[in-house]
């Protein structure tokens, strides 16, 4: 250990140390593991020399930023977690709309200085969601409709590979990483440093409208409905948690960025079609778009699971509710639908490992929950919930995002199909053949 922390300018905490218990803590309250040593990196040199020692040692290496994997993959049993968190630096140029963030940022920083500037891209839906886990998986935000997914966005990369080696992965070097990279999740490298495009930010005009109870399944039908003939300016989210609206069991989440008249006109169906419980909507800021579902806390027990599906139609709609209305009654369980629509839409499938690119919806199921005694009934529910959706599923796999913690490798097959799994495991092989980052949705590396 002194050896590593010889090479390294930020600390390393071992399991004596007294920062240790608060930095091996993630977003998913399940996951309750004990690295060997976290090592806080300063920089892309501190990353390649905690890379050397993991290497040197035998040690698998788990990558830690924004920690907000809801599968746990920020940290590792009895190996290396490469913290990032002291990487959580964002620079703005407003002159050439770009922003460089850090590997351990969160969307909370970004948003911030970027609408300072009246600038923005696609980031989470929750600011406190860290960059580079939601970048690499995929990225479905309010923006996406008008900029598409938050990796689509993506200019360069900084990443410190399994040799130890610093690369910068773009469009004209290191085309085949870049590309992996964009859908691939943490399974290429440790990202340092992303390179991203800013957009102009116009005035933004949204919030929450929820339903009773009793017009829960006709809410998720008025979103779909809304949604088939939604501009691209306009992205709506559609969840069923009667814990977060009392009194009620369906809300939907609006983002307009445009004009508000443009606004009014095209939300008007979700005032008017139903009785509303509530209705949050109106001219906002797009800061206030990204928190305005409040903080999900560290800590809680986290799992979730979901499929894409080609179509809702009414019966499919019917299930999920019944499904819901059979969680148990003990958490926050939730069934989110997000659409994918607009300029996400309109990237060439191949162009990045990010598979879903037809009009489809991601339909998840979030178990949420505080009690350790609940994790059967809560898992078991998310699961029974996910299967209700796997007969209507495009592909078998879900948005990697979201996934759980014990996804099996068919999974993570289908997620990307059969030709682009196979391309990114050779690209695995070309850079970490050995499955040195192996704490993702896995995909291993191609035989030689």
């Amino acid at each position: 250990m002194a050896r590593l922390q010889r090479a390294l300018r930020g600390p390393v905490l071992v399991p004596d140390h007294p920062s240790y218990d608060v930095a091996r803590t993630t977003f998913n309250g399940m996951t309750d593991r004990h690295p060997t040593v976290i090592a806080c990196c300063a920089g892309s040199d501190d990353v390649a020399a905690a890379v050397a020692w993991a290497q040197n040692e035998g040690l698998p290496a788990a990558i830690r930023g924004g920690g907000h994997s809801v599968a746990g993959h920020s940290v590792c049993q009895d190996g290396l977690v490469i913290d990032l968190r002291l990487l959580g630096g964002v620079q703005v140029d407003p002159e050439s709309r770009r922003v460089r963030v850090g590997g351990g940022a969160t969307w909370r920083s970004v948003d911030a200085l970027s609408a300072a500037h009246r600038l923005a891209m696609p980031g989470g839906t929750y600011d406190t969601t860290g960059v580079a886990g939601l970048t690499l998986g995929g990225g479905i935000g309010h923006l996406m409709g008008l900029h598409g997914l938050t990796l689509d966005n993506l200019v360069s990369a900084e990443v410190v590979l399994a040799d130890r080696s610093v690369v910068t992965a773009s469009q004209t070097a290191e085309h085949e990483l870049f590309w992996a990279l964009r859908g691939g999740g943490g399974n290429f490298g440790v990202v340092t440093e992303f390179e991203f495009a800013l957009h102009p930010l116009p005035a933004v005009w949204g919030g929450i409208i929820a339903y009773p109870r009793p017009h829960m399944r006709d809410a998720i039908r008025l979103f779909r409905d809304v949604m088939a003939s939604a501009p691209d300016e306009l992205t709506l989210m559609c969840y069923v948690n009667h814990q977060k609206v009392p009194e009620g069991a369906a809300y939907i989440t609006v983002c307009f960025a445009g004009d508000a008249e443009a606004a009014e006109e095209a939300v008007r169906p979700l005032r008017e079609s139903l009785p509303v419980l509530s209705d949050g909507l109106g001219l906002t800021s797009y800061l206030q778009i990204q928190v305005m579902q409040g903080d999900l806390p560290f800590g809680l027990r986290h799992y979730w699971k979901g499929h894409f599906v080609d179509s809702l139609p009414d019966d499919l709609i019917d299930a999920i509710v019944d499904h819901y209305l059979a969680h148990p009654q003990d958490g926050w369980d939730a069934v989110l639908i997000e659409q994918m629509h607009g300029a996400a839409l309109r990237v060439p499938p191949d162009a990045t490992a990010f598979s879903r690119r037809e009009k489809c919806f991601n339909v998840t199921a979030i178990a949420v929950w505080e009690d350790a005694a609940g994790d059967a009934d809560h898992i078991a529910w998310a699961r029974r919930t996910a299967a209700a959706l796997g007969e209507r599923s495009a592909s078998g796999g879900g948005y990697l995002n979201y996934g759980a913690p014990d996804e099996p490798i068919e999974r993570v097959r289908a997620a990307y199909g059969d030709a682009k799994f196979e391309r990114l495991r050779q690209v695995k092989r070309r850079y970490d053949p050995h499955n040195l980052f192996r704490f993702n949705h896995n995909i291993p590396p191609a035989e030689a």
